[in-house]
Formats: structure tokens, C-alpha cells, sequence
């Protein structure tokens, strides 16, 4: 059941239109869950957000904009965005991560008088933000996001037809309402069940009528359009255009279930299409038999006809014109064969892809007891690994080493090069150090180890190619302070130089910094130093960052400040000489831009403030 209720109307046809598909989108959702939709919601602080969308395990803030572009930005969390060359401003903030960030607290104080903290932790609330045209991101765009921790929350998506596949991703246990009392928070709101709306409206059964002649199967004016049209459906489907979608959504809950669900519709998908392929195949075929048979008329007709006569004129051309589009049928038969071969081999490799992360996770499922309140539960060590097998330097197959870009390659540590498709190492003779194994590899670090990928699994080498940590990882950080950050499914450790990994596991993490790491768990941010748990329970924020000269940037009951590690050890003892901020970013040069009482300025290591 979809409760809405609209509060009032939008300032532009544009987020209107884009509202309704949302508003459609849900009443569209097969099986979804109860679901209350609010538009134009008016909160605290003259706030008023485009919709808020609550279901049993989810609350989520859309920001919804209408245009699309190529979107850059210097600054994920408080400098501007630009979106097609022109600025992107959040309402009353810097850019839309800032905007979800006060509508995120501002929500919370709305809600908490209708919703108990046992029914919702409203710090797990997401953002989405929508775009209205089509959208590219920068390469910078993710990798300024994955630098926040507070983005690990946040989405941008680019198609909002498609978001209700994203909406079952973001449930979590921290949300927990009832049918019950979903709809008690609906009537309190004074939301109603959604109406069927224009256009989504059921359509009868088209039939054949007795006296219409049965038409026949239409195949395309141009079959390039029609396999391109295709091939784009299944690409969507695939989630090929969901590249271009940056989610940082380190904590999401998806589970073997879903995954068996999308294994089932992409195998029907597939039959469906290879049907439909096939259809207009046989269409296309049979109308090359046809022009087959047109054609060996007109070469009758023209053996008949006199060679002056104009019939003879005629003829010809028109036997010219079968033949030119004869040959470009076959052409696009030809393409379209190949494009269905490469279409199936993706889904094909998607399929696999699927059942891979199913046995995954059911072999994780036995270890991976919970992550819900009270207290993170230490889930058991999820082993992956591979025996360690040392990779023996082979001395021959260096021909063409002139291409692999020698003059960047120094005499101490073994440079990439790349050979087939593959990557290895190889030194500054040319000699090869480590074959050309691996789809993807990196520069040696200070230590000598290299992040490398193979398989679609992420782990290091060393510089005699020996696999000091075996590809087994779906996301692999070099060691910071000894410890890498590794990712495995949804959740991320960390492992040290002996390649063992962590007892806990977190829904995000930042690389250690300082002796100190931050990471997340249902509680929220906190900083760990190590493998072992402490014997009583840190500080915990709403946003942690990482230290840099003895200082960190914080977020506390809404606010950010700083803290030092005396903090950590003593939080009674607040965090002076630093105050509350409604913004502020790391220290860069010993000065921290900041925001308090609506005037922004600089502030250096002592809290005081300091000319730019």
C-alpha cells in the first residue's frame, strides 16, 4: 500500500513531473513493501524538503533535480557542484550533500515526536538524490565522495524509474516499523492511499477482431535501431548505466534473496529478449526471401523485355534498388547476430556474477551472525583466502619491452607494463620481473608492496612477485600505519602485514591515520587502534574524519567541532579550545575553514580565528 500526501505545490512543473514518477514508480513496484510518500514536507528552520519516503526498514530524503549534465565539483561536502557548467545549489546550502545534511537533522526533530528511538534510528536515514535528465560524473566525483565519511548515506542517481531497485538496498535494522504503524504515522500525517493517477490507468487486452485481418509481425524500418534499442534495455538492466550512478553505499542490506530475485528476472529477461530477437530475426529473414524472389523476377522480366525499351530502364533500376537494400538487410542481420552473441555473453557473465555473490554470501551467511543493536556483534573471520603460491620470474617473452614504457622504469623498483590485455612488472633492462597475470595493477608502495586485481579480486605483491596477500578481496587499500582497509561484499576490515584481518567488521571505514582509524557501525562513527577491542566503549559521532597533526574533524549532536586524542581518552572534558560549527573542513596549512552564527572564517590549531 502507497500512503502520499502532498503538502503543497511545487515551484516548478519540472520537480513536479519528476515527483510524479517517483509517486509512479512506487505504485508500479511489484510486492513492495507499505510505503509513505511526502512531498513538499515543511520542517524545522524554514526548511521544506522535495520528499521524504518511510517504509518498515527505510527512511530516505529525495532531493529531486530536474536538470542533468556532466556534473563536477571540487569539494564533496562544502564547496559548490557544477551540473552542465553551471552551479548547483542546494536549498540553503553550498550543494546538495550539504542540503541533505540539514534536512537530515531537521527531519529527525520532525519525526521523533511520532516515532520512538526502538522504532527508529534516525541516523540511518538516506539520501537520494534524483536527477531529471540524463547525468555523467566526473572521475573526481567519487573519489571526493568516498573521502566523506557521512556520504557512505547519500546516492546519486541518475534515472528515477529505477530507484526502486536502490530502495530495497537501503533497509536496515535500525529501522523498524510495523504495517500498523506505518499507517498510524500515515492518518497522524494526514496521508491517504495513493490514487491510480492518469496514464496509469489498466489498458484492455488488445484482440483481433473477426473481420480485421491478422497483421503481420512488424519488423524494423532500421534493425540497427531496433538491436541498439535492445541492447540499451539490457545494458539498463545490467546495470551498465548504473556506472554512471556513484553510491558509496557501504552498509546496504542486500541479502541472497534479492540476489536469487534478480537472478530469476535477468534468466526470464533473457529468454524474453532472445525471443524477441529471434522474432524479429525470422521477420527480417523472411523479408529477404521476398526480395530474393522480387529480384529473380525482375531478371526475368528484364531477359524478356527488349534492351532499348524504356520498360528494360525501369526494371533496372528498380532490380538496383532490391539488390542495394537486399545487401543492407543482410548487414544488419549479420550485426544483429553479433550484437544478440555479445548481449547474451553479458548476461550470461551477470548471471555468473549473481550466483557467485549468492555462494558468497551463503557461505557467509553462517558466520556473519547479525548487525543490529544492542552492541556490534563480532561476526567470525570470513576466509578467502588462497594458498600463497610464489610466482617464478620467467626470463624469456620480453620482445616489444620498448613499448611498455621503459623510460619510466628506475633501477630499484619493477614499473607495470602491460602485454595482451594483462599487466605485470618488469625492470629497467626489460627483464620481466612478474608475468603479465593480472587485469589491473598498481605502483609498488614505500614497502614494496602493490595492490593488484585478478579474477575480479583485489591483493598485494611484492617486488620478487610473490603473493604476500593472495587476490581475495572485492576492494584492497595499500597499508597506512600498518594496516590495509579491504572490503568484502558490504562490509569492510582492515589487515595487517602478516595478512591477517581483523576480528570486526564495519559498514565504512577510513584508512588508519596517527595510530587511529574511523570507522562505522549501527552506534555510528568511532576510532579504533587496533584488532582489539577496548575494555570500555569509545566516544561515538555522528561523522569522524581522520587525524592529521594531533587534530580531527568531528560531528556531535548536530555540530562540528575537533578533537585531539586527550578527547578520546577523557571525553568530559569537551572539546575547547574548539567550538560548534554549522560547517567546517579539515585543517590544510594549519588554518580550518569554518562556519559559526552564519559568518564563515578561518580558525588555526589553537581555535582562533585567523586571517586566510
Amino acid at each position: 500500500m502507497l500512503y502520499e500526501v502532498l503538502f503543497s505545490a511545487f515551484p516548478t512543473p519540472a520537480r513536479l513531473a519528476q515527483y510524479e514518477a517517483v509517486r509512479d514508480a512506487l505504485q508500479a513496484e511489484a510486492d513492495a513493501p507499505d510505503t509513505l510518500l511526502l512531498g513538499q514536507l515543511a520542517v524545522g528552520n524554514g526548511l521544506v524538503l522535495d520528499a521524504v519516503l518511510i517504509r518498515p526498514h527505510a527512511v530516505a530524503i529525495l532531493l529531486l533535480e530536474p536538470r542533468g549534465g556532466h556534473l563536477t565539483l571540487t569539494d564533496f561536502a562544502s564547496a559548490p557542484w557544477q551540473l552542465g557548467g553551471a552551479p548547483m545549489p542546494g536549498k540553503q546550502a553550498a550543494n546538495p550533500y550539504q542540503a541533505f545534511q540539514q534536512q537530515k537533522e531537521a527531519l529527525a526533530d520532525f519525526l521523533r515526536p511520532h516515532l520512538t528511538a526502538d522504532q527508529a534510528n534516525l541516523n540511518f536515514t538516506t539520501g537520494l538524490l534524483l536527477f531529471g535528465e540524463p547525468v555523467t560524473f566526473a572521475p573526481e566525483v567519487e573519489a571526493a565522495m568516498s573521502a566523506v565519511p557521512g556520504s557512505s548515506n547519500f546516492h546519486l542517481l541518475a534515472d528515477p524509474g529505477r530507484f526502486t531497485r536502490r530502495l530495497s538496498q537501503l533497509a536496515t535494522p535500525e529501522i523498524d516499523l510495523s504495517a500498523t504503524e506505518l499507517h498510524q504515522l500515515a492518518e497522524t500525517l494526514g496521508a491517504a492511499p495513493a490514487e491510480t493517477h492518469a496514464g496509469q490507468e489498466p489498458t484492455e487486452t488488445a484482440t483481433t477482431h473477426e473481420n480485421e485481418p491478422e497483421q503481420e509481425p512488424a519488423y524494423p524500418e532500421n534493425a540497427g535501431d531496433f538491436f541498439r534499442q535492445k541492447a540499451a534495455q539490457l545494458w539498463s538492466w545490467l546495470g551498465a548505466e548504473d556506472i554512471e550512478d556513484v553510491d558509496r553505499n557501504a552498509y546496504q542490506t542486500t541479502t541472497g534473496q534479492t540476489h536469487q530475485q534478480e537472478k530469476q528476472e535477468l534468466e526470464q529477461l533473457r529468454a524474453t529478449m532472445q525471443a524477441e530477437l529471434a522474432r524479429q530475426l525470422q521477420a527480417m529473414e523472411a523479408r529477404d526471401a521476398e526480395r530474393e524472389q522480387s529480384i529473380a523476377q525482375l531478371r526475368a522480366q528484364l531477359a524478356q523485355a527488349p534492351a532499348v525499351a524504356p520498360e528494360a530502364a525501369t526494371i533496372r533500376q528498380q532490380l538496383a534498388t532490391e539488390n542495394r537494400e537486399k545487401e543492407a538487410l543482410e548487414e544488419a542481420i549479420r550485426a544483429s547476430q553479433a550484437e544478440s552473441a555479445a548481449r547474451n555473453q553479458a548476461l550470461d557473465a551477470k548471471i555468473r556474477q549473481l550466483e557467485e555473490q549468492m555462494q558468497r554470501q551463503s557461505s557467509a551467511g553462517t558466520q556473519l551472525k547479525g548487525l543490529v543493536a544492542p552492541g556490534f556483534r563480532r561476526v567470525r573471520a570470513w576466509r578467502r583466502r588462497l594458498p600463497r603460491v610464489g610466482v617464478a620470474a620467467a626470463g624469456a617473452a620480453v620482445l616489444g619491452l620498448s613499448l611498455w614504457g621503459l623510460s619510466h622504469l628506475t633501477a630499484d623498483t619493477p614499473h607495470p607494463f602491460q602485454k595482451d590485455g594483462k599487466w605485470g612488472y618488469a625492470d629497467e633492462d626489460g627483464d620481466l620481473v612478474i608475468p603479465a597475470l593480472y587485469s589491473s595493477v598498481e605502483e609498488f608502495d614505500a614497502n614494496g608492496n602493490a595492490v593488484v586485481k585478478k579474477d575480479g579480486a583485489y591483493g598485494f605483491v611484492d617486488t620478487d612477485g610473490d603473493e604476500t596477500l593472495p587476490p581475495a578481496y572485492d576492494a584492497l587499500k595499500p597499508y597506512s600505519d600498518g594496516y590495509a582497509r579491504v572490503r568484502i561484499g558490504d562490509l569492510y576490515t582492515f589487515v595487517d602485514e602478516d595478512g591477517q584481518e581483523f576480528p570486526q567488521y564495519f559498514y565504512n571505514a577510513l584508512d588508519f591515520s596517527e595510530g587511529r582509524a574511523a570507522v562505522l557501525n549501527q552506534r555510528g562513527w568511532f576510532y579504533i587502534t587496533g584488532p582489539e577491542e577496548t575494555e570500555t566503549p569509545p566516544p561515538v559521532f555522528q561523522e569522524a574524519y581522520s587525524f592529521h597533526k594531533g587534530v580531527a574533524r568531528v560531528k556531535m549532536k548536530g555540530h562540528y567541532t575537533f578533537i585531539t586524542p586527550r578527547y578520546l581518552a577523557n571525553p568530559d572534558q569537551g572539546t575547547e579550545p574548539f567550538g560548534q560549527y554549522t560547517q567546517a573542513s579539515d585543517f590544510v596549512d594549519g588554518k580550518a575553514r569554518v562556519t559559526q552564527d552564519g559568518k564563515t572564517f578561518f580558525i588555526d590549531a589553537d581555535g582562533d580565528p585567523v586571517d586566510n
